[in-house]
């Protein structure tokens, strides 16, 4: 990423701090007629500021969307393989060809016994009926209409029941072709041909869908909240692009899919995942990427030289500003993203403002200095 050019009044107050420096280094010793010994030279700047397009990098792993263990529904001699280990495949292509003369054969019986349950489950309908008349008639008993009625119900049941005996074989025979459930690219076969197989023999091959793919990446709480400004702001504000492992970068742009449920507590990072379209496999599941989310339009920002911002023991960043009588004065400020010249302030300090930009670290609390603009 090239960095930002910085604007005029940043670049005015860097030249000025590497002549202070040089002047810096090159004073003569003080005589005892110069200043007071407790009393040194500090370079005094405004805060400019720089148009900034913040970019964040994050570690990544390529994810398959769609990934299935093809296995046997039913058992039997694997008679045919129809791909090739490797193969693109698409949603529906015949994978294997199982044995199928058993499952034929109990189809076909299952058929003959819906059949006679239809023809039984008729019979009975015609007798109810028969027994129904007669009953209104009073020619037949109240027996004989109970019989009629549950030998009905009766072989209405059977024909129910061989209806479900049929679709239980038409689909185990159905199952004698196995076909790819899943658009992907399938992997080792693990039954050639001649190979018994069953429900318990496991996967027969994998296939993996690879276009398109999701990268996952973890940026942490803070940075998701304050930085992204939640999941709104990184689908909205932020581009994400991947380097793969050569340090290229991938042509695709990602688009974010989802973020995950829950922060994980181990880490207390936010789990997100993005979208490539990968329609020449660069992207392969289970690889490392770099991840780089960078903001869409520059954003404005308080700027400093780098040497005049300094992070306490537990990683705040503050100034020093010149206070009264010169004594300096300690100003808290949230830091945003730096480069190798600035660094940018999102908080704590507004632009214009004087703050020391070099000597900061002869600076003691309480002892006065003498500052000098630069």
């Amino acid at each position: 990423m090239k960095t930002p050019s910085v604007l005029r009044s940043s670049s005015f107050l860097l030249a000025a701090v590497a002549a202070v420096s040089a002047a810096t280094a090159a004073e003569p010793a003080p005589q005892a007629a110069g200043p007071k010994p407790s009393m040194f030279l500090v370079g005094v700047g405004k805060a400019g500021h720089v148009d900034h397009n913040p970019v964040r990098t994050f570690s990544g792993r390529v994810l398959s969307p769609e990934t299935v263990a093809v296995v046997a529904q039913v058992a039997g001699e694997v008679k045919e393989v129809c791909f090739e280990e490797g193969a693109l495949l698409k949603k529906g292509d015949v994978l294997y060809r199982i044995d199928p003369v058993k499952y034929e054969a109990a189809a076909a019986s299952a058929r003959a016994q819906v059949a006679q349950a239809e023809a039984s489950a008729d019979y009975a309908r015609k007798t109810f009926d028969r027994a129904t008349a007669l009953f209104e008639k009073k020619v037949a008993s109240a027996d004989d209409l109970d019989s009629a009625t549950s030998g009905k119900a009766a072989a209405e049941a059977a024909l129910d029941a061989a209806k479900a005996a049929l679709v239980s074989a038409e689909d185990n025979l159905a199952h004698c072709t196995v076909v790819a459930p899943v658009d992907g690219k399938v992997g080792l076969n693990a039954a050639t041909v001649g190979n018994y197989v069953s429900t318990a023999s496991g996967p027969l091959c994998t296939i993996v869908r690879q276009d398109p793919v999701r990268v996952a990446f973890a940026p942490g709480s803070r940075d998701y909240l304050s930085f992204f400004g939640g999941e709104k702001g990184l689908r909205e504000l932020f581009d994400v692009r991947v380097r793969l492992a050569d340090g290229s970068v991938y042509d695709g742009e990602g688009e974010v899919e989802f973020v995950g449920n829950a922060v994980n507590a181990a880490t207390d990072t936010m789990p997100v995942y993005a979208r490539f379209p990968n329609p020449d496999g660069l992207l392969v599941p289970g690889a490392t990427v770099k991840v780089e989310v960078k903001a869409k339009e520059a954003k404005r920002y308080v700027s400093l030289p780098l040497t005049a911002v300094i992070h306490d023991g537990e990683g705040k960043g503050y100034v020093w500003m010149v206070g009264e009588h010169n004594i300096p004065v300690r100003r808290d400020v949230e830091t945003g993203p730096a480069t190798a010249t600035y660094q940018t302030i999102l908080s704590g300090l507004e632009e214009g403002e004087e703050v020391i930009v070099r000597g900061t670290q002869k600076i003691m609390s309480g002892v006065p200095v003498e500052p000098v603009a630069l």
